[in-house]
């Protein structure tokens, strides 16, 4: 059996202004939607990205 490797805290990012204030709205069998605070974004793309101990997402590119 293979181990997955150990995953630290993630978070979610507004895929139209990089927020981090998304909130799941809507998941059902079909998927998810979720809603930007900051610019009223509605879909469901986002991003996910690890954080760093002082809560800063990490880039990754």
């Amino acid at each position: 059996m293979r181990r997955r490797p150990k995953r630290g805290k993630t978070v979610l990012l507004c895929p139209k202004c990089g927020s981090v204030r998304v909130s799941l709205i809507a998941g059902s069998i079909l998927g998810q939607v979720y809603h930007c605070q900051k610019c009223d974004y509605q879909g469901s793309l986002v991003f996910e990205t690890d954080v760093a101990d002082d809560g800063t997402p990490i880039s990754q590119g």
